[in-house]
């Protein structure tokens, strides 16, 4: 079945019904210079949100309870009815550009954008919603959204553009969302005043959207310790997996581009290693080192790229991390990937690292360097080639042993 604009259709009533459903997004051209990210708010009655809890984001992956889950790459949103608290009886499935007022950018530079809802069970698809989108002015829009009507959930195709970004639609629904400079605190009384009360109960902090690209080779940023430590790391390696054009594309015979991603490490008690889908040492999360790359896309077909995860709450285990990727097969030409790394964890601001700069004559690039400081997490920009593994190691001091070695 595919949608228009406006048209709904009933989940509780598709037969078998299912327990569970994803909502999985599209986009053409997939390999668009746009950054589009997805966002998911779970309303009451009033079309507003209980608590910031309830808007579903890459730095807020998991409504309270599991109800919705928002997948790391923010394609797919998967909606569990039955995990869904009380009073919760919308969810607005969301897509923003990312800085696309700053950069002149709009959804009319894609053709379409699509929305297929399936069953999470046996992922058959229930219903799809094309909506082309070349004419659309916006920076921000509304794809559709789940609603119950005499307890029955359905699902609407909505397709309606929104003026401003992710602050301003999340404002809309109630989010407490902090602005990017803070207002000026209002001048004192100038009244004489009896003894004042008790300072009410500080209010909850505001949520914060922002995004930091690390901009040059060497910039840094801290990350700092919360109270209850990290919560899992997740790097995302993604890149132009699309054939090479031109030269590039002759030598590669325009197949896929296969980057690998892996890391170097040091823990504090300084046993080093890596963390790779070479010689399938794909790392373990709940014993040392506390690193996984979470499978490898040998055949390049994955739009999500690959993730390496962090064990956070073993941060205090860790000592640094060096993250790179590597060119497997075909000739080195960084360039054409358009290679991007985003390192997320809850609570804390999401970090960008573009490969802005390119070394042609080189398999390896160092992404990023994690450094434990105080127990805090120093992030630092690398962006530098090499020609494989032991220059690496090399350049960063961890002192390993190299043979050669494949992906089985």
């Amino acid at each position: 079945m595919e949608l228009q604009p406006g048209q709904n259709f009933s989940i509780t009533k598709h037969s078998p019904a299912p327990a569970a459903v994803t909502i999985a997004l599209s986009w053409e051209p997939a390999n668009t210079p746009l950054t589009l990210d997805s966002s998911a708010f779970a309303l009451n009655a009033q079309s507003k949100v209980r608590s910031d809890d309830d808007f579903i984001f890459y730095n807020q992956l998991t409504l309270p309870g599991g109800g919705i889950q928002r997948a790391e790459d923010g394609r797919t949103f998967t909606v569990t009815f039955a995990k869904l608290p009380a009073g919760i009886e919308r969810m607005v499935i969301a897509l923003t550009i990312d800085q696309g007022q700053q950069r002149g950018q709009s959804f009319g530079q894609l053709t379409q954008v699509r929305a297929e809802i399936r069953d999470a069970g046996n992922q058959a698809t229930l219903a799809a919603f094309p909506l082309t989108t070349r004419a659309m002015p916006e920076t921000a829009l509304i794809v559709g959204e789940f609603y119950l009507r005499n307890n029955e959930w359905k699902f609407r195709a909505v397709g309606q553009g929104f003026v401003g970004g992710l602050g301003p639609l999340a404002k809309q629904y109630g989010v407490d969302v902090a602005d990017d400079a803070g207002a000026a605190p209002p001048p004192p009384a100038t009244a004489p005043r009896p003894t004042a009360p008790p300072p009410p109960a500080a209010p909850a902090k505001p949520i914060r959207l922002e995004k930091i690209t690390l901009e040059k080779k060497g910039s840094s940023i801290s990350l700092e310790k919360k109270s209850h430590g990290f919560d899992d790391l997740v790097i995302n390696l993604n890149w132009n997996q699309g054939g090479g054009k031109g030269f590039f594309g002759r030598l590669t015979g325009g197949g896929k581009i296969d980057l690998d991603l892996g890391c170097l490490f040091k823990l504090r008690d300084g046993r080093a290693g890596a963390v790779q889908a070479l010689g399938n040492s794909f790392g373990n999360l709940q014993h040392p080192p506390y690193i996984q790359l979470m499978g490898d896309d040998r055949s390049g077909a994955s739009a999500q790229g690959e993730f390496l995860h962090i064990n956070g709450r073993q941060w205090d285990q860790l000592d640094r991390i060096v993250i790179f990727a590597l060119i497997y097969e075909g000739a080195p030409n960084w360039a054409e990937t358009n290679a991007v790394v985003t390192i997320q964890t809850p609570n804390q601001p999401t970090l960008e690292i573009h490969l802005d700069s390119h070394r042609n004559d080189q398999r390896m690039c160092a992404l990023a360097m994690l450094e434990n400081e105080g127990g805090n997490i120093k992030v630092t920009k690398l962006v530098e080639y090499f020609m494989d593994h032991r220059f690496l190691d090399q350049a960063y001091g961890f002192g390993l042993r190299w043979v050669a070695g494949s992906k089985d």
